[in-house]
């Protein structure tokens, strides 16, 4: 906000799903597997990023202007697999990274036993994969 010509906006989304079960179940199944210094690391490169109420004291001193709101958008996927692969490049990866090749399979089969019950699969086998986005839309003073 701070490097904005006065009257130039801030647009930004984030994603804000630390606290949705595809993310916590990464945390709650390599502490089961006894592996606190993984979480720890892994925890260590995710940053929250705050509450409304952060974003607004953080940009209110700046701005003449500030909409914040939260979207939940639903991608429907075929079954736990399919979310454990939207997952395997991005969530997951902070976690795989750390684990040797032959672990890997063993974390990633305990990780989709949980996404399975996490997301039940409905008649047609679809799961719906919710995934929370923070918008924040400022104007520099």
């Amino acid at each position: 906000m701070s490097l904005l010509a006065a009257g130039g906006w801030l647009a930004a989304q984030v994603p804000d799903n630390l606290d949705e079960p595809s993310h916590t179940a990464m945390r709650e199944v390599a502490l089961a597997a006894g592996l606190s210094e993984v979480v720890a690391a892994a925890e260590s490169e995710r940053t929250r990023i705050g509450s409304f109420e952060d974003h607004w004291a953080w940009l209110a001193p700046l701005a003449t202007s500030i909409d914040l709101w939260r979207t939940t958008y639903v991608h429907p996927l075929r079954g736990a697999d399919a979310v454990v692969e939207w997952l395997r490049a991005t969530g997951l990866r902070p976690y795989l990274s750390r684990l040797p090749q032959a672990a890997q399979a063993d974390f990633l089969a305990a990780y989709r036993a949980e996404i399975a019950r996490a997301y039940p699969p409905r008649a047609d086998g679809t799961v719906l994969l919710r995934f929370p986005r923070l918008f924040v839309v400022a104007q520099r003073r």
